[in-house]
Parts: C-alpha cells; sequence; structure tokens
C-alpha cells in the first residue's frame, strides 16, 4: 500500500466535464436547502441557532437544548445571529421554530461540503496521493473531489437530512493531511477543532500522538499537545469569560451518554447483538457493552499502531501520507463498528478518509465505494418516512418491532441493515488489513534488500 499498485487505473476528469457536474451539483444542491429532511434535527438546529442567535453565544447551553460541542454550536450561532439580524425585532413571548428557514440551516453543510471537497481536489491534484502522473494528477484531483460532492452518503445526509458531518470531516481531513506533511501544530489544531465540533475526532487522537512521538519524540508530544489545549481554550473562552464555562462543560462533556444505548440504529456489532438496550449495564458478568466495544476497540487500535511501529519511523512522502489516511480510516471503521452509542451516520468520516486514497489501489477504490453505500444505506434505511412509502413489498411490513419509532420495520429495513451490517464488518477487516499491510511490506522489502 506504500506505493500505489496502479497509478491512474482511475480516469481523469476533463476540466469542461468537471465543471459541468460542478453546475448540476450546485443546482440539485440548492434544491435540497429547501427540505426540511430528518424533521427533528433540522428543527432542533433551528432552536439551537435561534436561541443562540437571540441570547448569545455564551448564553447557549442554558437558554437552549444544545448538546453539540462549542465549534459547532458556533457555526449555529452565526446562522442565528445573520438571521436574528435581518429580521425585525422579536416581541416578547415565545418565537416558533418554523420563522427560522431550513436553508438557514442547511446552508452552511453545503459550504462545507465543497470546502472538503476542495481539500480533497488538492490532496489527489497537489499532493498526488493517488500517485498520479504529471498529466493526470488534475485530473484525477478533480475526481476525488466529484466522488465526495455526488457520494450517495454525502447527498442523503448532509443534502436531504441536513446533518452537520461535513464540518467534522473537513477538520479530521486536514489533521491527517497536514500530520502527513509532518506540521504537528496544524494537524493536532485541527484534530481537536474536530472534536469540538464533534466527539467522533476522539479516537484518532492516539494515532496523532503516536506519530508525533515515534517522529519527533517527546518534543513532538508536547508541541502537539499544546497546540490542541489552545484550540480548546479558544473554543471555551466565550464561556468562561462570561461565567458560564462550567454549564459549557458540562452540557458537552456529561451528555455524552444521554442516550446510553448499545446501538441508536447504527448497523454494527451491537445491531446484531440487540439495538437501543441499555449499553451500561453488565451484559458479560461484571462488563458492560460500552466496557466490551470500547476494550475491543482499544485492542484493535494497539495492533494497528504497535504493528506499524517502525513504517511510521522510515515512511516519507505521498506514501506516509497515504498510510495515515488508512489507518485513520481503519481507526474510525472500528470504532463505529465495536463501541456503543453509535448513530446512523457516525461511520460517514470513513468516506471522505477512503476518497483520500482510492486511487492508489482496486482494493481502496472498492473500500471507498463501499462505505459510500453503507453510510448511505444505515441513514435509508431508518428515515422516518421514505422506508413506509416504497412501493409494494419493498414497504411490507415484518414482525420486528422498530424500538425506537415504536412501529414495525418493514422487510427491507429488516433484510437490508442485516445486508449492510456485513458490508460494514467487511470494511472494518478490509481497512484494517490495508492498515497492516503497511507493516508487512515494509518487513518484506527489508527481506529482500
Amino acid at each position: 500500500m506504500t506505493g500505489p499498485r496502479k497509478p491512474g487505473f482511475l480516469p481523469p476528469v476533463p476540466k469542461a466535464l468537471f465543471w459541468v457536474l460542478f453546475a448540476a451539483y450546485i443546482v440539485v444542491r440548492g434544491g435540497f436547502l429547501g427540505v426540511l429532511g430528518y424533521e427533528v434535527d433540522v428543527n432542533q438546529y433551528k432552536e439551537w441557532a435561534l436561541g443562540s442567535g437571540l441570547y448569545g453565544l455564551p448564553s447557549a447551553y442554558e437558554r437552549t437544548s444544545v448538546d453539540y460541542p462549542p465549534v459547532s454550536l458556533a457555526v449555529f450561532w452565526l446562522v442565528g445571529k445573520a438571521f436574528v439580524l435581518s429580521q425585525p425585532p422579536f416581541g416578547p413571548g415565545p418565537i416558533s421554530v418554523e420563522i427560522v428557514p431550513t436553508w438557514w440551516i442547511k446552508f452552511p453543510h453545503l459550504v462545507f461540503d465543497l470546502l472538503l471537497g476542495a481539500l480533497l481536489y488538492r490532496i489527489v491534484a497537489v499532493r498526488r496521493l493517488w500517485g498520479s502522473s504529471s498529466h493526470k494528477a488534475a485530473g484525477h484531483g478533480r475526481l476525488a473531489a466529484l466522488c465526495y460532492w455526488w457520494n450517495p452518503a454525502v447527498l442523503f445526509g448532509s443534502a436531504y437530512w441536513g446533518q452537520l458531518d461535513a464540518l467534522h470531516a473537513l477538520l479530521v481531513v486536514g489533521s491527517i493531511a497536514a500530520l502527513g506533511g509532518d506540521r504537528l501544530i496544524v494537524s493536532a489544531a485541527c484534530l481537536a477543532a474536530a472534536g469540538l465540533s464533534k466527539p467522533l475526532a476522539a479516537p484518532l487522537v492516539p494515532l496523532l500522538v503516536f506519530a508525533a512521538a515515534l517522529r519527533r519524540g517527546f518534543r513532538g508530544v508536547v508541541v502537539a499537545g499544546a497546540s490542541g489545549l489552545a484550540v480548546a481554550i479558544l473554543a471555551f473562552s466565550p464561556f468562561w469569560a462570561t461565567g458560564r464555562g462550567w454549564a459549557a462543560v458540562e452540557r458537552v462533556f456529561f451528555d455524552l451518554g444521554i442516550m446510553p444505548y448499545t446501538s441508536l440504529n447504527a448497523h454494527n456489532f451491537f445491531w446484531l447483538w440487540g439495538a437501543w438496550q441499555p449499553a451500561n449495564e453488565p451484559w458479560l458478568g461484571p462488563l458492560s457493552p460500552s466496557m466490551l466495544g470500547l476494550g475491543v476497540f482499544g485492542l484493535v487500535l494497539v495492533v494497528l499502531l504497535a504493528f506499524n511501529g517502525s513504517w511510521f519511523r522510515r515512511a516519507s512522502g505521498s506514501s506516509y501520507e497515504a498510510g495515515l489516511f488508512v489507518i485513520a480510516a481503519a481507526t474510525v471503521a472500528s470504532f463505529f463498528f465495536f463501541s456503543t452509542h453509535m448513530h446512523e451516520n457516525h461511520l460517514f468520516l470513513a468516506v471522505p478518509l477512503l476518497i483520500a486514497v482510492a486511487g492508489r489501489s482496486p482494493r481502496l477504490a472498492a473500500l471507498a465505494g463501499a462505505a459510500s453505500v453503507a453510510v448511505f444505506m444505515n441513514e435509508f434505511l431508518h428515515d422516518p418516512e421514505i422506508p413506509l412509502g416504497l412501493p409494494g413489498f419493498l414497504s411490507a411490513t415484518s414482525k420486528a418491532v422498530d424500538p425506537h419509532m415504536g412501529r414495525p420495520y418493514t422487510v427491507l429495513q429488516v433484510l437490508g441493515s442485516l445486508a449492510n451490517t456485513f458490508l460494514v464488518a467487511v470494511i472494518v477487516l478490509g481497512t484494517a488489513a490495508e492498515a497492516l499491510r503497511l507493516g508487512r511490506e515494509r518487513d518484506q522489502s527489508e527481506e529482500g534488500a
């Protein structure tokens, strides 16, 4: 994996075709801006935006139901503040969230998706992460951007549902790219900001620390830690400065277990063994599902890092950067599969991570495609309305009851979610195998020498 197996096996996209597809994408995304999508979540985002816009960012954790970390909250505050300033003064009394147009909430999603596609273009076209020749690099960069923008997981989760996954993913991809260039300060700052937008960045912290320690020693770890800490202090500073710091910390960190279930519609290991079950009660002897899941994930992560210890020290250039993306994708996929508290869209981060290296080998391209399908199907099968509105036998009800919605699953939901869980398992095994191949190829090259 350190060197691309078949460089250029994916076709480059000509500039003219790219701009046509980009223009079409803007039209499609524009059409989605006014669609309510996942109504409960979008209305909740409206409440966060409106409340923080009216009462100020520092008051948001006390005056609204927001439980996202401060970086994501800052996005909703900016939207809410702009909306409030665009309106005549509000009178006393309750204000309905319906006053906020849906496109105000969804527009930042489009902006971050566009930025992430542009970042993938740069990674592939300028950094040559696909191993492209000079005359194909720009065309492959355009293909990478289009693979993200037109991805079914992006169109469904971000454009239709209105989930704010692109911000978190943009920061993580930027962090891994910076780590590949040994820019520890930038990498740690981006990863800290990612974690302060969604806690799903936390499993990648050991990867950053491990790389910093092996390549820069103790000083590297201190520099990265200081950078991340500075971002965290900056993110929480508006709350501490107004005497509301503890309220913010309490909401962000102590509300992580607000829905303490094994699987919240996530197609992972705990979906097979019982979704929507208590995650913190004893399950195997004194061990709870949460303890077991984190234990297995921790073991996988230790193996992924320890097996590649020598590779971390010796790898360089695009091979090193690509390997980091593969290890990061394996980490994200394993965390999703083995951890409790996972939602339908929590595998989303694996999609851009794998697109970043998809052109290096057919195996990685297949994994990127599989991750795209898995995330899309996980969301599609648990949409509150679509599965029930499909024609004919596709919406036929089963005997299994959805504990979340309090109604029977359709046959398609039951069979589709089972098949998709096994697809996620394949992604976990496939990304782990690609990550472990880094160390094996290093050993083989040394033997050959």
